[in-house]
């Protein structure tokens, strides 16, 4: 992980593998960005929070130019206490401590949003990833949900810009369809354009898989091009924090570097700000069918042609990695 005390039990630890951060920043261009798990539990030690591979990590890119996006809290319950639910979003976050942690989620983003506000090497917080507040079975009221989200990024984003006026804020609620082919529950159609209009928010996400091929992503709406349309029709800029592609042999390394080029290329010019790929990997075992991992074949790693894809892109805007592991 790339800044944890500790690896949570309900992570996989072979998805983490021992990192060197600084010898991971030393094979890309200085400037990128990386967007990493800052789950609570990450840094519960002895029964306090421990900072010190959080402070780590933010040394090192700094020395190399780079920036960070800390990602405060997971949807789902991999390595971040219970799954998030509706009733987590209208109130939980206020109140309950998950498995792992010591403070409820919003005292956890007060007392990290309070530490690093003046840190410049934080590119902005990131409130949840792929938040969405389903109900308790999974099924979803859509109403329901958008009124929670709402109010929940109104709530906790809110607090973030009271403490630290350096730093932009993202929910982590997506626009378009996850891979079951569900919209994301309080943000289908028009909500999500509802959603990002929340003063809680500042730069809106959008995760692109499953279409290699398909330089814009998916191609029915809403999709990439709708989520860009919403968001700046609310005067929020877009960042693609998550671009995965698969490849699962050395030989089809190449054309996987040509797919994100011709993604970053066509979404950069269609008004996206950032964009990640999914996600670093500290060793080509990473993509061998054979190895075991939460992430099969998504890794980018030492040597891989995908990393020459930022050297072609370094200005168009924010660029690198989401989850370093």
């Amino acid at each position: 992980m790339a800044a944890s005390v500790v690896t949570p039990a309900s992570c996989d630890g072979d998805s983490y593998p021992a990192l060197n951060l600084n010898a991971i920043l030393s094979v890309m261009p200085n400037g990128i960005v990386f967007r990493f798990w800052a789950f609570q539990d990450f840094f519960v030690s002895n029964g306090t929070l421990n900072w010190t591979s959080f402070d780590q990590v933010l040394a090192i890119a700094a020395a190399h130019g780079d920036k960070v996006i800390p990602a405060l809290a997971n949807q789902y319950s991999y390595c971040d206490g219970a799954a998030k639910t509706l009733a987590w979003y209208q109130s939980g976050y206020k109140t309950t401590i998950e498995p792992g942690d010591i403070v409820p989620y919003r005292q956890y983003v007060t007392d990290v949003v309070s530490r690093y506000a003046n840190n410049p090497t934080i590119a902005m917080w990131q409130l949840v990833n792929e938040g969405e507040a389903v109900n308790g079975s999974g099924s979803c009221n859509e109403s329901a949900a958008l009124a929670a989200l709402l109010a929940f990024s109104n709530n906790v984003g809110g607090l973030v810009h009271s403490l630290d006026r350096n730093h932009l804020v993202s929910l982590g609620a997506l626009a378009g369809y996850s891979g079951s082919g569900a919209q994301w529950c309080g943000a289908q159609n028009g909500d999500y354009q509802l959603l990002m209009a929340s003063p809680g928010n500042d730069v809106c996400d959008y995760h692109d898989y499953g279409y290699p091929n398909k330089p814009m992503g998916i191609p029915f709406g809403p999709d990439l091009s709708t989520a860009i349309g919403m968001c700046h029709a609310e005067g929020k800029p877009l960042m693609v924090g998550e671009t995965g592609i698969v490849d699962n042999t050395s030989a089809g390394l190449a054309s996987r570097a040509a797919e994100y080029t011709a993604k970053f290329s066509a979404q950069f010019s269609a008004g996206a700000v950032g964009e990640l790929m999914w996600t670093w990997a500290n060793s080509s075992d990473y993509v061998s069918p054979g190895h075991v991992s939460a992430y099969p074949d998504y890794g980018v790693f030492p040597g891989d042609p995908a990393l020459g894809v930022f050297h072609t892109f370094l200005n168009s805007g924010l660029l690198g990695f989401s989850k370093a592991t």
